[in-house]
């Protein structure tokens, strides 16, 4: 970045951009660690507004694994509509609830690598889950951390695994897990993809963007 800012900085600065940022839209329906993945899956590609309602509406009606395992792929399809993809979602949480059971006795792991082999579950996914279900700290690097580091000139990366890596060296590990959120309602609010509110922005006179 041009300047000087720490980066602790960095987060409270885009923390008074966006007053109360809330709570993440996975977490709305509670903080259990099958709650937090499957609210995490269902948010892929979707509005955090949809991403509240049907995820309260699926645990409403599949509040456990076992539930989740019983449901038909069209009764789930339907409970999933109109998030994003919510057929193949509702294809990938089946199977996911299925290897929950056989593989490791109706719980979700926490280890990041058991999450990634499970249908639907990237890294970006698998991180989320560890940090706010179990208390890892990690680092969910979604669009929106990826797209504001960069132009930020926080990292200079050209994948969301290079950016995590990168924003780990960067950031202490106290701040790994309350970044995502923060990154997502700035990116929303302010550093927005198409059309950044740049003249608002608490970084103009460092962000190489705004030049």
């Amino acid at each position: 970045m041009k300047g000087s800012i720490s980066p602790a900085g960095v987060l409270e600065r885009m923390s008074s951009a966006v007053g109360n940022p809330g709570i993440p839209s996975p977490l709305v329906a509670g903080t259990d660690p099958y709650t937090i993945l499957v609210g995490t899956v269902i948010s892929l590609r979707t509005r955090d507004a949809v991403t509240e309602v049907v995820t309260k509406r699926v645990l409403k009606s599949v509040p456990a694994v076992a539930d989740l395992a019983a449901v038909s792929a069209e009764k789930l399809s339907e409970l999933l509509y109109p998030a994003g993809f919510y057929n193949r979602k509702a294809a990938q949480l089946k199977k996911l609830a299925q290897i929950l059971i056989s593989k490791h006795h109706g719980e979700v792991p926490s280890d990041r690598k058991a999450l990634e082999a499970l249908p639907g579950v990237g890294g970006k996914t698998a991180a989320y889950v560890v940090s706010m279900a179990f208390g890892v700290p990690a680092i969910c690097v979604d669009v929106h951390v990826h797209r504001i580091s960069n132009r930020l000139g926080i990292v200079k990366t050209a994948s969301p695994a290079e950016t995590e890596k990168a924003l780990m060296l960067y950031f202490p590990e106290e701040l790994w897990t309350p970044l995502n959120h923060i990154f997502v309602k700035f990116g929303q609010k302010i550093c927005r993809p198409q059309v950044p509110r740049c003249g608002e922005c608490c970084f103009k006179e460092w962000c190489r963007h705004a030049d």
